[in-house]
């Protein structure tokens, strides 16, 4: 296809979760009236994925639930292609979708996102769950209600996610992993110390600084030998080792890859013409710390969907994206928290705050400048809501710990 940069016919998002469903609502927000190509290998409308580790694997809520657009695709007015994009030709401005046809773009919007990492077995084949869609989830939530001792492998959001679902079910939990506490990359080792004892107080069994040295498939689940010789049988075995960028397809395209699709600070794709990536599989050009990097948080892809909606529109006069992070996960039946960048190097104040109910946080301080870098809350949203808001003005510590102070106390100054 062809047109001039600001006479849109035809724009094509291959990836149909939040940073796909949010553009096409944006784009439509915006006055977009051409067509809108949505290639989407599966079937239904679009959902929200963060909860598929939480609230719904341990079916709280259904997939109307976590329904992306109320009215669903036809609302916004999208073809859906349910088959996965295949190649991409920058030059001739198509995709090619696996069913083999080509289907041409004015503007290209990349939100692929990722996949979960799998453990092997023994013989070198695929084992055990992931969560990275509904049906991973649907199948977990399926065994999970048949009981059992639940193994979960991993660090992160997903691996403690999981197990804080399935000991809320009333499971054996044991969650073997390397670091020394969980989320400790994620957010280091004050506040991973601190969630390790949440779960471990919910009885959940934690094998830390620990490797997996076989993985032997049974009857039902596996039996793990890890390197200190310790064996352990799992019924039910989760992967939670991260994920990878979604660009296989992306290969010989000339879009520059490198952990996940490179974007200026617009969105916009380095190596094609009319192209922008957003979301888990875009690297993109962080003013913040004038370096590229991705973010896989619900908020960074719905923030950088109205960013990519305008310029795609509005090519002469683009907007710049400039992160405002903030992510949660939820565990052992309490939210928590996180706003800016949490270092896992930097200084770190796990605080209680008096109050008529005490309130936990922890404040990370990055330089030499007592400059406040993320604050995580625990279980205490209304303190999240100030510390959103005071981020942007580039608090000190010492400002952002006497605001939730304050706050804690119940004095006006900061209700």
């Amino acid at each position: 296809m062809s047109s001039t940069a600001n006479e849109l016919q035809r724009v094509v998002v291959v990836g149909g979760s939040v940073a796909g469903a949010r553009t096409c609502q944006a784009l439509r927000e915006a006055g977009f009236a051409g067509e809108l190509v949505v290639i989407e290998p599966q079937l239904g409308d679009a959902y929200d994925r963060p909860p598929l580790s939480k609230a719904y694997l341990k079916g709280e809520i259904t997939r109307d639930g976590i329904r992306l657009i109320p009215g669903g695709w036809a609302s916004v007015g999208a073809e859906v292609i349910p088959f996965a994009a295949v190649a991409l030709n920058a030059k001739a401005q198509s995709v090619t979708v696996a069913d083999g046809r080509e289907v041409g773009y004015d503007g290209l919007v990349i939100a692929t996102g990722l996949s979960p990492k799998a453990l092997t077995d023994s013989d070198g084949h695929a084992i055990g769950h992931v969560i990275g869609n509904i049906a991973d989830a649907d199948e977990l939530r399926h065994e999970l209600a048949s009981g059992g001792h639940v193994v979960v492998v991993g660090s992160g959001y997903v691996a403690a996610e999981a197990a804080s679902v399935a000991r809320e079910l009333g499971l054996e939990v044991t969650v073997v992993h390397r670091r020394t506490h969980l989320l400790e990359g994620a957010l280091g080792a004050a506040v991973g110390a601190r969630i390790s004892r949440m779960h471990t107080e919910s009885g959940i069994e934690l094998r830390g600084n620990s490797r997996i040295s076989s993985i032997v498939r049974g009857a039902r689940g596996a039996q793990l030998t890890l390197d200190s010789g310790y064996e352990l049988h799992a019924d039910i075995l989760i992967a939670g080792l991260g994920s990878s960028p979604n660009t296989e397809w992306l290969t010989g395209s000339g879009v520059r890859l490198d952990d996940g699709v490179l974007t200026d600070a617009r969105c916009r794709v380095v190596g094609a013409p009319r192209v922008y990536a957003l979301g888990d599989v875009a690297r993109f050009y962080d003013v913040n710390s004038a370096q590229p990097r991705r973010a896989c948080h619900w908020t960074n892809a719905a923030d950088q969907a109205t960013v990519v909606a305008h310029n795609l529109l509005s090519p002469k006069d683009p907007k710049g994206y400039r992160e405002a992070p903030y992510f949660w996960t939820d565990q052992l039946g309490q939210k928590i928290q996180v706003v800016g960048h949490p270092d896992p190097k930097a200084h770190v104040d796990l605080l209680t705050l008096p109050g008529a109910v005490e309130r936990h946080v922890a404040i990370y301080t990055h330089g030499d400048d007592n400059d406040c870098g993320a604050v995580v809350t625990f279980g205490w949203p209304r303190g999240m809501v100030a510390a959103r808001r005071l981020m942007p003005l580039d608090p000190s510590t010492e400002e952002m710990i006497v605001t939730l102070e304050d706050l804690a106390a119940g004095t006006r100054a900061a209700a």
